[in-house]
Order: structure tokens, then sequence, then C-alpha cells
């Protein structure tokens, strides 16, 4: 039986935006707008969108969830911060991952787990764009199992020597900064992450091209070969790198959740405007009942990917507020997951939707469908495939002596 208390919190739910809010995503809206020529014609050109920095950086979105203790930071929620990505969204998934990776998989990482010098030499440059960041955790052979990564790192004369290769990370190329995971050599336990500048002798970064999408977003494969790192560039405590990791992936997870609704309002748009005005047999394809139908299914999946992100962002903030809570980081964990899971699955489907709306025309890259149909399959990948996903939110209900890996 729900108790009085619980009643009367349910009963208030509240899901109108504040002003602030307003006021934010109209400026977001109007970022968005300078982006979107120069993000079609990147994408045409099948080039990184280079202009991304300095937009975003223009308009204070770099460091719109760090604290305004540091540089541009402007110490949003994680809640308006999920509506800002969502908006973002919509102009495509490669423009999204710049911005999640650098500031959600990055800063937001190294604000929780950095020393605070760390974070006042790093996150003031971060949130103003003179530093980009990259998350470097997956290998060749270590994708969906972190634990099984081969990177390595020794002490040597005082300071930190790692060993190995990173590959599929985002910003790879471009970055200033990579954050990379390594175990002790010959170990396999004790993982530590450290902060790497891309300036280090034995650091090379090589874009990877010709992928399936996210032609605009910036990919590559990193080796470091003796990459000498000072010692005050571990990031997080010695040996905890896998829960650094854990809890960088939650903040990831859910910016990937929040881009795609972005994506499913954008397809639902271009579905609405196509449907009104394309004539097949005499009349506007929209009144027929079958476009009708994908349009129906496309709004549904909207609406619930949205409640589900906005549900999973605001528990997140809850445990922010309170990290000593371990139940409510669980709830936020699990909640963020199965938004990921949802919207990631919704996005790729809306999008597969919509060039069917669009038809022959759908095929074409100069329409957003098919660009958001090609970008959007690589969600269902990377920050946790689907079938992880799955994985960790069914032991998250039936308990942990039903996890499949240990």
């Amino acid at each position: 039986m729900i108790e009085e208390k619980e009643f009367n919190a349910l009963s208030s739910i509240n899901l109108d935006l504040t002003e602030e809010q307003r006021i934010l995503l109209k400026t977001v809206d109007e970022m968005c707008r300078k982006i979107r020529p120069i993000e079609d014609r990147c994408y045409l050109e099948r080039r990184f969108n280079d202009s991304l920095k300095d937009i975003l950086s223009s308009y204070h979105m770099l460091g719109l969830p760090i604290s305004k203790k540091y540089g541009d930071g402007q110490g949003a929620d994680t809640v308006t911060y999920a509506l800002a990505l969502e908006r973002i969204g919509e102009e495509g998934t490669g423009v999204r991952t710049f911005l999640s990776v650098h500031t959600s998989l990055c800063q937001l990482t190294i604000q929780q787990w950095g020393t605070e010098e760390q974070k006042e030499a790093l996150l003031a440059k971060g949130t103003r764009g003179e530093y980009i960041f990259a998350f470097g955790l997956t290998e060749p052979n270590a994708g969906s199992d972190p634990a099984s990564l081969s990177t390595n790192f020794e002490e040597r004369n005082g300071r930190y020597v790692i060993n190995g290769q990173k590959m599929w990370i985002s910003n790879g190329s471009i970055a200033d900064y990579v954050i990379v995971f390594a175990y002790p050599k010959g170990k396999r336990e004790g993982m530590c992450a450290f902060i790497v500048s891309k300036d280090s002798p034995g650091f090379e970064a090589r874009r990877i091209e010709n992928k399936m999408g996210l032609p605009t977003s910036d990919t590559a494969a990193v080796y470091l070969d003796n990459v000498e790192v000072p010692k005050d560039m571990m990031l997080g405590p010695q040996g905890k790198g896998l829960s650094v990791a854990y809890s960088a992936l939650m903040n990831g997870r859910l910016s990937v959740a929040a881009g795609c609704v972005g994506v499913i309002r954008d397809c639902l748009k271009e579905m609405l405007n196509y449907s009104s005005v394309r004539v097949q047999h005499g009349k506007k394809i929209g009144k027929h009942q079958l476009v009708q139908r994908h349009i129906a299914k496309v709004s549904a999946e909207l609406e619930a990917s949205y409640l589900l992100v906005l549900k999973a962002a605001y528990l997140k903030q809850r445990y922010v507020e309170n990290t000593s809570n371990i139940q409510l980081r669980e709830e936020a964990d699990r909640m963020i997951a199965l938004a990921k899971y949802y919207a990631a699955n919704a996005s790729f489907d809306a999008a597969n939707r919509a060039v069917q709306v669009f038809g022959a025309n759908g095929y074409s890259l100069e329409n957003r469908p098919a660009r958001h149909l090609l970008d959007t399959r690589v969600t269902m990948i990377y920050e946790g495939t689907n079938e992880i996903l799955e994985q960790k939110i069914a032991v998250s209900l039936l308990g942990k002596d039903f996890e499949a890996y240990r």
C-alpha cells in the first residue's frame, strides 16, 4: 500500500519547465540553428565538423553541468543538462557525441574523482574549449568487458609509464587529454585511471575512417608506447579505475539516452512535414492509414523515451546530492541503463520508420532520416551494448546471484 507521504509526492509531479530552463533551451535552440547548416554540409562531405568547439563554447555549453567554480562552468543540474542534450541530439548523434564525451564522460568524471589541482588546471580550460577531452577505455579486444583490457602501467623514475592501445575513441584524434585506463603490469586487478596529454612522447592517435555513420564525429585509435604520466595525473585513488570507469559510464549513458530523445523528436518532425506535402494516389500520404501508423508509433516512442530520461536524470541528480546513498546510486544506475536501452532502440526504430515514410527519398543522405538511421545504430553498441544493458537491468531485479559475469 502506498503511504500517504508517497501518495502526496506522486500527486504533485510537475513536468513543467522552470523559467531558467526555458531561457536555456531557447539559447540552445538558437545555437542549434547555427550548427545545422554546417553539420549538413560536413555530413555530405563526410568530414569532421570542426566548428562545434567554437560554437558550443560561444554559447557556454562546454561547461553546462560543471561547477561555476571552474572556468566557464554553468552549474546546471542533471535534468537541465539532459534537456539541453535532447535539443542538441536533434542536430545529429555526431554533434551530441562530441559534447557528451567531452563533458559527460570526461569533465564530470574529473569533477567527481579529480584532485582540486586537477580540476583547477583542467576543467577551467575544458569548459572554455581550450582543452578537449576523450575517454580511453575500449580496446581492440576489450569492449563490453572492460576488466579484460590489456593496457598496462608501471612506476618508473617517479612517474607512471603506460603501454597499450585504445580503440573506437570518440574525440580521440582532436583531444588534448585522454582519460586512459590500465592495469598494473603483470596483474589483472587494481585498474587505475590516468589523465594523459596528447603531447606526451609515445602518444599517437590515428583517426578511424570509413565508419558506417557518424562521419562528422571524430573517432580514433590511440597508441601508447612508453608514455610517461606524472604521478599527480592519476585520476581517483590508486586501484579504483574500474569504479571511475563505471561512474563515467553512468554519465555517458544518460547523455546517449537524452540525445536519442532528440533524434526521435527530429524524426517525428520530418515525418510530419513530409507526409503533409507528399502526394501519392491522389492525396497527401499523411492521409494513408499505414503512414499514420508509423507516425503514431514514433510519437509513442518519443513520449516514453522522454519520460524515462527525465526519471533517470532526476534520480541521478538525487544521487549527486547524496553520494553516500548506495541504494540511490543503484536505482539511478538501473534507470539510466533502462533509459539508454529504450531510447537508443527507439531512436533507431524512429529513423527507420522515417526513412520508410520518405520512401525512395528517405534513402538519400540529403534527407535527415537517412543520416539518423546510420548514426543511431551505434547508440545500441557504445557505452553499453543492448545485450549488456539487458543483462544489467535483469540482474538489478533478480539480484547479484544471477550475474552472468563475475
